[in-house]
């Protein structure tokens, strides 16, 4: 069974209450999750809502700016901006080199910004791939529609999607091909203009109360998760060649948990993040695949 993990946007025309949907996890997983959102041993970088992102290595910026009210709730980041704000993260991942060519950021979030705000060229809710070379992967979000931004001469990719539910969001870069996923589908694909991450890349991401006439708004962060893209049917998500207890915690995500973009169990397409724990590479993550990565696991 799922659980429902509730939250109250507080800031907009009248009081909403929204929801989020994690899947009940096995103990051993649940307990892990308490170590998780530092630099993994492998090729990754997580944050999973369960502390706050200073405490993990993100460095929380601007620095001395009022950065507005949040909280941690079932396992979410909440950020209430009620007045001008702004509440960003930032990670430095110039010299994880073994990133370049097989890059990922993804992230699941939900925010009840107006949409209107996209197009006064705002930043809301936004997460950002960045660095100081040619290739820039920049989505900012709303309650009703995400755009994707690459670069000032390129045109924007805008989509639309249902409000009142956390989506799941994911960039994949390789030396041929970028990929835009939202909700599991591809929203935009493409040639990179350049490598990435650059030696000054960095990925930041959060929420912005700056536009005269913008409503107080919030914005809630489910995970953010980023590395090196793992070996298909690999188990080894964080790409350290061995399938251990981090590892592990993904492989539940894939197999349990339950919204847009990630759906677990039999039959259900699992989404682009899964693709390592599909072992009989059938588009689900089921029994079958966990009976392969046990015995591919190590225990530790």
């Amino acid at each position: 069974m799922g659980y429902t993990c509730m939250f109250t946007f507080l800031h907009s025309s009248k009081v909403r209450t929204r929801s989020g949907w994690r899947a009940a996890r096995p103990l051993a997983t649940v307990i892990l999750v308490a170590g998780l959102g530092v630099p993994a041993p492998g090729q990754v970088i997580t944050y999973e809502g369960n502390v706050f992102p200073e405490e993990q290595g993100w460095e929380r910026r601007p620095p001395g700016a009022p950065h507005g009210e949040r909280w941690l709730e079932d396992g979410w980041l909440i950020q209430s901006l009620a007045e001008p704000a702004q509440d960003y993260y930032r990670f430095n991942i110039g010299g994880m080199t073994s990133l370049v060519g097989r890059f990922f950021v993804e992230w699941r979030a939900m925010t009840d910004n107006p949409e209107w705000l996209i197009y006064e060229w705002q930043v809301p809710a936004v997460v950002s791939a960045a660095g100081q070379g040619a290739s820039l992967y920049h989505t900012v979000m709303t309650e009703s529609a995400a755009v994707l931004s690459r670069d000032i001469t390129i045109p924007w990719v805008v989509v639309s999607f249902s409000v009142d539910e956390p989506h799941t969001y994911r960039i994949e870069v390789t030396p041929d091909e970028y990929i835009w996923y939202v909700d599991g589908i591809v929203a935009d694909s493409g040639i990179p203009e350049g490598r990435y991450p650059d030696p000054n890349a960095f990925v930041i991401w959060g929420a912005s109360l700056t536009y005269e006439g913008a409503p107080p708004a919030t914005t809630a962060w489910d995970f953010v998760r980023l590395g090196r893209i793992p070996d298909d049917a690999s188990g080894d998500y964080d790409s350290n060649g061995a399938e251990t207890l981090f590892d592990l915690y993904f492989f539940d995500d894939c197999l349990t948990k339950d919204g847009p973009g990630i759906f677990g169990g039999p039959g259900n397409d699992a989404g682009p993040g899964c693709r390592f724990a599909d072992f009989d590479t059938d588009g689900d993550v089921d029994l079958l695949d966990f009976a392969e990565f046990q015995n591919l696991f190590n225990g530790q």
